[in-house]
């Protein structure tokens, strides 16, 4: 074998290692970055304001099915945004969540507006966790 011969040899055995170096090093980032992508998937329900928040997404920035359960007995909660009709002051606004399976019990206040601006205020909660990737379980309460 010709000294040219056996440096093709070595330099063709070279690039198949080094191939198979980068398609194992390629797909291991691809791996990680979907799995980063797709982590805000599993993220689907969140204790806040002493209840539990849960949803479906639709995308990244699209959260759909956004509504509050019983953190005791799982039940839907009922909604009452009444006095946000009467009032002008913030401070007067306030939506009621109850749970009616255990007996009408008051489970959550939220202050400020009605059951469209909790829905907006809990979205941009879940958001801004996505964003932060903080799934983590944080109880944050608003008079009461």
């Amino acid at each position: 074998m010709s000294y040219a011969e056996k440096l093709f040899v070595d330099y063709s055995e070279f690039m198949v290692y080094g191939i198979l170096v980068f398609t194992i090093l390629s797909m291991t980032v691809l791996y990680i970055i979907f799995r980063k992508t797709e982590e805000y998937k599993r993220f689907k329900s969140l204790r806040f304001y002493n209840v539990i928040w849960k949803w479906n997404w639709m995308s990244k920035k699209r959260i759909v099915s956004l509504w509050c359960y019983c953190p005791e007995c799982g039940s839907e909660l009922t909604c009452d945004d009444e006095s946000c009709r009467s009032s002008n002051v913030l401070a007067n606004k306030i939506t009621y969540f109850t749970c009616q399976k255990c007996g009408d019990v008051e489970k959550s206040r939220i202050t400020g507006g009605d059951r469209k601006y909790v829905l907006k205020i809990v979205k941009l909660e879940i958001i801004k966790r996505v964003n932060e990737n903080s799934y983590e379980d944080k109880v944050v309460n608003n008079n009461g």
